[in-house]
């Protein structure tokens, strides 16, 4: 057996689900929350089940574990997949592909072995996941390059919540409840003509902790095919959106994010659901969204307003340089009202670099950061009545997601939005159909386990 590991140990940024180099790590030490994945190698490699042992070290800063809303548990996870190249001097035509993952190292992979949830507080060296290499018809005799990717996510726990509240999401695209406020108390509460299953938010799901970050979108490019990364980018400086690409530059290398944390804007539909389905995640639906921002029901009373809470943010500003000079931006809640003109890092707000109560954090009662503000998220709505299927490993979603011109649309406003998008029921654009990038529209993946 000749399946070899030649990649270098790489760590992993904020929010960052794949590599970059240990000055930019450094450099963000500041922010909320990093992943490491370091000293991968390979081992114990069995031929005759076709199986290999990826073994690496896995930390996280400031991972706050097991907690309690309403009664419910509820912690922070990182959602760990393997990509690998079994022909790197092919990768610009391949990309890097999906590994199988099968049970027996010390994570315990998803039903579908497309991955696995470590919860970030048992982060730890010495962690190993078997890949079943023969399930990806890697031979034997390969020489392989693989990489280990971790994406910071929360466990949204199962339990009833109030949807619409106030009923100010209205009615139009099939809305569950026909435009009155409900309690979602069962899986079976799915809007009228939806197929058993659909994830309405009563049953727990797995989050992204942040919005999708410039220098995450990056990496995701750097990984895949020629062909596959020019499709999913798109050329501008507008906005703040500072993804470039360097036609010189080797495979792997190509794209880069001049300021890495800030909110990656400019993401389409079809952008979104590639990179939701390369991770073997899914898009939220517009019930999931209204669960994580506002948690469960506190006695069948909680209809909070914005994901903080019933207070109003205010325009309180002070000067900030998130790495395009200083500016003025707003001091507490949320990135909305601005005169930036652009997106700030994702989670900004729990930066700690000034003074904020829990509330003026503006993170969800789960933590999930960015909610209401930064930039307008894709989800799919109540119109879509299929069950979303996980995605398989590759930029090609699965059928079972809606195209953009139905099904589809975007919540919890944007940087330049006023405070009447930041509502966790408002669905002013909950059919939103546009196939084109703005420079105010972003993503957060999830998943059922």
């Amino acid at each position: 057996m000749n399946i070899k590991h030649f990649s270098k140990n790489h760590l992993v940024c904020l929010a960052l689900f794949v590599f970059c180099t240990a000055s930019l790590f450094l450099a963000n030490s500041a922010s909320a929350n990093n992943v490491a994945v370091a000293n991968v190698s390979l081992q114990n490699i069995n031929t005759s089940a076709k199986t290999v042992q990826i073994k690496f070290d896995l930390s996280q800063s400031n991972a706050f574990g097991d907690l309690t809303w309403d009664g419910n548990a509820f912690s922070d996870y990182l959602w760990i997949t393997v990509k690998y190249s079994a022909d790197v001097l092919n990768l610009p035509n391949d990309g890097y592909k999906h590994a199988t993952l099968a049970s027996g190292g010390t994570i315990t992979p998803s039903s579908d072995n497309q991955g696995a949830f470590v919860k970030a507080s048992d982060a730890t060296t010495n962690m190993t996941v078997v890949w079943n290499y023969g399930a990806n018809s890697v031979a034997d005799n390969a020489i392989v390059n693989v990489k280990v990717l971790a994406l910071e996510t929360v466990k949204i726990p199962e339990g009833a919540f109030i949807y619409n509240a106030g009923g100010i999401g209205g009615a139009l695209f099939n809305n569950y409840g026909g435009g009155a406020q409900a309690t979602v108390s069962s899986v079976a509460n799915i809007p009228t003509g939806a197929a058993s299953g659909w994830p309405n938010g009563f049953g727990s799901f797995y989050l992204a902790k942040y919005e999708v970050s410039q220098g995450q979108y990056a990496d995701f490019l750097n990984m895949l095919s020629t062909t596959d990364s020019t499709a999913r980018f798109g050329a501008t400086s507008a906005n703040g959106y500072t993804i470039t690409y360097t036609a010189g530059n080797a495979y792997g290398s190509r794209y880069s994010a001049s300021v890495p944390n800030r909110a990656s804007n400019f993401i389409s539909w079809d952008d979104a659901k590639a990179y939701a389905s390369w991770l073997a995640m899914r898009p939220m639906t517009e019930m999931e969204f209204e669960k994580a921002s506002r948690g469960t029901t506190l006695g069948g009373t909680n209809t909070n307003t914005y994901p903080w809470g019933n207070t109003a943010p205010d325009t309180a500003t002070y000067s900030y340089n998130d790495g395009s000079g200083a500016a003025t931006m707003n001091k507490f809640f949320a990135s909305y009202n601005s005169t930036l003109a652009r997106p700030v890092d994702v989670g900004h707000f729990l930066r700690g670099d000034i003074a904020r109560t829990n509330e003026q954090t503006g993170a969800s009662p789960y933590g999930v950061t960015d909610l209401a503000g930064n930039n307008w998220e894709h989800l799919i709505n109540c119109a879509q009545t299929v069950v979303p299927a996980n995605g398989g490993g590759t930029v090609t979603a699965p059928a079972s997601w809606p195209v953009a011109s139905a099904g589809k649309g975007i919540r919890g406003g944007y940087w330049n939005g006023g405070a009447t998008y930041l509502r966790v029921s408002d669905r002013i654009d909950a059919g939103y159909t546009s196939a084109v990038r703005y420079g105010n529209v972003g993503f957060r993946p999830t998943r059922t386990n």
